[in-house]
């Protein structure tokens, strides 16, 4: 944890507890919204429906595994179902993105009846999605001892589905599997374990980003992570910029993107992570760690600031700074991880990329449970103040102005806002409404935590 002396007229850049030692001896000297949602692409999938959002809750995490081919608790070879659950130990609703699609796996199963003459027939077999991990996937079809035949599949030498007592294909392809689509007709016959063969992945391209990016409007969430990196994800990474400076600018939605080695973005839009975590004996990169930053963000409340919050599982830092670089990284708009006195894996400093305090946004915008703040705020006034729901004459302004004082009282009871004034805080301009135009004035402080802790302590 940072600390040493302190200059009142200075201050720290690090989060921490600073003292100061000075003589005491004589001597000259209403409906508000909710928080959670996060987005999470998964770049390098091996199977799934490409260009869709796949929504996963805490109700039920798991509940989309024959989608994904894996469940999210597994450790798939390139780590993907590592993203989700890392957004999961803070967020409360995961739209999982796949980016591409590949090639889908199938089958042609020859099967013998136990009719006299050993009747056969043919049954296809393909993977509901596109993927390698679709090679995985085994089809068995036994007698039944109690009459017909028992169609068994497996995943990677797990069973995920037993269908018992069919006699034919048809009755087969109305249970619609959720892992195959099969086609053929007539009777069900025996077959040993026929493996699915032919699928294989598709490498994700700009233009897939970019098309993920473009996609956003279509959600309701708080964060995204952008697990990009590299020269190669320079060009993605500024449309990811331009996005999400539309969606806040010109769409009136509080959403940020969470993208490692963002650069210089100076905007509070932007969370720019630049260092990673040990996690369960495996070194997570930047972009991993994108993902548990943005569910940890988006399930932070607007009364809640990050810094200081351990990263439960973590072991130890990938890519720790020293004190100088530390203060540097702050000053750069960097969101990064430190270790903190009790040796446990923590966010240093809850700030967004904004390092540029101009256009009327002072020092405050780069602090993110500001922005949760002002971004809840808007989202209530959104919520509670639609198109031609109110007149627009006195009447219709009181009714306004009593909707307007009760989010206030809602959002300063919670401890986000403070030094509310009800009778002046929030006004109808009424010399500027007029026909269907109705302009307001509203006041708001938003409550920081306290970070930065000074002690001035005078021995005697």
């Amino acid at each position: 944890m940072a600390g040493g002396r302190f200059d009142k007229l200075i201050g720290k850049e690090r989060p921490g507890t600073y003292t100061n030692f000075e003589s005491g001896r004589d001597t000259n000297t209403i409906n508000t919204g909710t928080r959670g949602i996060v987005i999470i692409p998964l770049p390098k999938a091996t199977y799934g429906p490409a260009k869709k959002f796949i929504k996963l809750t805490t109700d039920n995490p798991d509940a989309e595994a024959a989608t994904f081919g894996y469940s999210i608790y597994d450790n798939d070879s390139n780590r993907q179902m590592l993203l989700i659950r890392e957004a999961f130990k803070r967020a409360t609703t995961v739209y999982v993105y796949i980016l591409t699609e590949g090639k889908k796996a199938q089958a042609e199963i020859t099967m013998t009846t136990q009719e006299a003459g050993a009747v056969t027939n043919t049954l296809t077999a393909m993977a509901r999605y596109g993927g390698s991990r679709g090679n995985a996937l085994t089809v068995t079809v036994d007698a039944n001892p109690l009459g017909g035949y028992d169609v068994i599949i497996h995943l990677a030498g797990n069973k995920v589905t037993q269908y018992e007592g069919l006699e034919t294909v048809e009755e087969l392809i109305a249970l619609e599997n959720p892992y195959i689509a099969f086609t053929g007709n007539g009777s069900l016959g025996e077959t040993a374990g026929q493996n699915l063969a032919g699928g294989s992945d598709e490498e994700a391209a700009n233009m897939d980003i970019t098309a993920f990016i473009d996609a956003w409007e279509n959600v309701k969430f708080n964060t995204v992570a952008f697990p990009f990196d590299g020269e190669a994800a320079a060009n993605v990474k500024q449309a990811a910029l331009t996005k999400v400076r539309y969606m806040r600018d010109s769409m009136g939605r509080g959403v940020q993107v969470v993208i490692p080695n963002a650069g210089n973005m100076d905007y509070e839009g932007i969370i720019n992570v630049t260092n990673s975590v040990f996690l369960d004996g495996n070194v997570l990169n930047c972009a991993e760690a994108c993902a548990w930053v943005a569910g940890a963000t988006a399930g932070a409340t607007n009364k809640e600031s990050l810094t200081y919050n351990q990263y439960i599982g973590a072991t130890e830092v990938v890519g720790l700074k020293s004190n100088e670089e530390a203060i540097a990284a702050i000053k750069a708009g960097e969101f990064f991880f430190s270790v903190n006195d009790d040796n446990k894996i923590v966010v240093e400093y809850d700030i967004n990329s904004l390092i540029t305090f101009a256009d009327k946004k002072d020092k405050s915008y780069r602090k993110n449970r500001v922005i949760r703040v002002y971004d809840t705020f808007q989202e209530a006034i959104q919520l509670n103040f639609p198109p031609n729901k109110y007149d627009n004459s006195p009447d219709g302004w009181d009714i306004m102005e009593g909707i307007g004082k009760t989010i206030l009282k809602q959002f300063f009871d919670a401890g986000a806002i403070t030094d509310v004034s009800y009778d002046e805080d929030f006004l109808v301009d009424r010399e500027a409404s007029i026909d269907d135009e109705t302009y307001f004035n509203i006041a708001l402080k938003a409550v920081d935590s306290s970070e930065k802790l000074y002690f001035t302590i005078k021995t005697r």
